[in-house]
């Protein structure tokens, strides 16, 4: 049997420049909120993603984003984030997002998004051993490329 893996949740408020003139989130900024939620992952293990871009020499760009909406997120509202690395390999991992409001079980949305670690040269390369001991226990086995469908970027 598969060891399940481990998701990280972390809360965050609907602000007043997160929405329209409605009072409803903007779509765009889902993505932002899946950002924060992987920027809490880092800092809850204990460094800050940019600490670990400086110090590693390394970048993620985002190669794939999805997001699908299933209600109105609104201002004022606490939406607990959920994230946890569905796939990777030894250059890509694909990140996926559901967002709820406090206390509710209805998704308000879920999305993904696929990163590759790059160098300063923008080049492909494996991640680097203190980034993945770094994400330890969030990490899934390594999916390797004939095999996986969900992250195709490497």
């Amino acid at each position: 049997m598969e060891a399940a893996i481990k998701k990280f949740t972390t809360k965050l408020r609907v602000y007043w420049s997160d929405c329209d003139a409605a009072g409803i989130v903007y779509y765009g900024n889902f993505f932002r909120y899946f950002e924060i939620a992987e920027e809490e992952l880092y800092l809850a293990q204990g460094r800050s993603r940019p600490e670990v871009y400086y110090a590693l020499q390394v970048g993620f760009p985002r190669v794939e984003a999805h997001c699908r909406y299933y209600k109105p997120a609104r201002l004022g509202d606490v939406l607990e984030t959920t994230l946890w690395i569905a796939h990777r390999s030894s250059r890509s991992m694909k990140f996926h997002f559901e967002l709820r409001r406090e206390g509710e079980t209805d998704l308000v949305a879920e999305g993904n998004y696929a990163i590759v670690c790059i160098n300063r040269q923008f080049k492909p390369v494996p991640f680097p051993e203190e980034l993945l001991q770094l994400l330890g226990d969030y990490l899934p086995p390594i999916t390797h490329r004939k095999a996986r469908e969900a992250v195709k970027s490497e």
